[in-house]
């Protein structure tokens, strides 16, 4: 897994470094192909199999016969765990029967496999609206054995730092709207806080995102110098929840 330091000129990340995740993947983590990548299904089998059973599953939802449309959907995502459409559509009607916990688990899938697409989109805004206990990412002590292992915060020298991480993709508009705030951020506190970006269609990072629980983007978490997650902030709220955030976790003065 990459992870790398934010540059606040552009969205590009520059290389901060290159951990295993041998322990965390065992974990926690899973691989989600995507269409055109090596071992994926092919796109014209997915499509082929399954386009009047999406259409009736779309019906279904429409009309509100929820229960339906997951006993049907469960079938197509179990053949085809890539299609995008179908997670959207099975997370949607779970959560219509407020089973939050599976509409998490489905969107969270069409985010990941969508990479993008309108499903992806649909499913990252169904996720920003789901209630606060199913759309935050974890804190607490818990969360310090994770930057432990990924040696989050630490400059060369070995000394702690407090750090923010930005967890985006380059289709999120609420991601880009933040490119500002975290520039400004970034210059107004310098070097008492690192700064750092996970792409999550990037597959190398659905470790470190299982890890710390993150589901809809954007999501930023903020990390004491000892590691733990003492706050996150989610969506977009302008500067007021990152300089929150970051005031939460900078060292107090003696």
């Amino acid at each position: 897994m990459s992870v790398s330091v934010y540059n606040p000129m552009t969205k590009g990340s520059v290389a901060l470094a290159s951990v295993m995740l041998l322990a965390l993947g065992s974990t926690g983590g899973f691989a989600a192909r995507a269409e055109g990548q090596p071992g994926a299904t092919p796109k014209a089998t997915l499509t082929a199999a399954s386009p009047v059973s999406l259409v009736q599953s779309r019906g279904l939802v429409a009309k509100g016969q929820y229960k339906e449309a997951v006993a049907k959907l469960e079938t197509i995502v179990k053949e085809h765990p890539d299609n995008a459409e179908g997670q959207l559509l099975l997370g949607q009607a779970y959560s219509k029967l407020k089973n939050y916990q599976k509409a998490r688990e489905h969107l969270r899938l069409a985010v990941r496999t969508g990479k993008g697409s309108a499903s992806a989109q649909k499913a990252n805004m169904a996720l920003l609206a789901l209630p606060s206990s199913f759309r935050a990412p974890k804190t607490g002590a818990q969360t310090r054995l994770i930057s432990s292992m990924l040696g989050l915060g630490r400059t060369r020298g070995g000394e702690a730092k407090p750090t923010v991480i930005d967890f985006y993709a380059p289709w999120c508009q609420p991601c880009k709207q933040l490119d500002s705030v975290i520039a400004r951020a970034k210059s107004a506190y310098g070097d008492k806080v690192a700064f750092m970006t996970v792409n999550v269609d990037d597959p190398s990072s659905q470790a470190i995102m299982d890890q710390y629980d993150v589901s809809p983007i954007p999501t930023m978490v903020f990390l004491s110098t000892d590691g733990e997650v003492v706050t996150y902030s989610i969506g977009y709220g302008g500067d007021a929840p990152v300089n929150d955030g970051i005031k939460k976790i900078l060292p107090k003065a003696n």
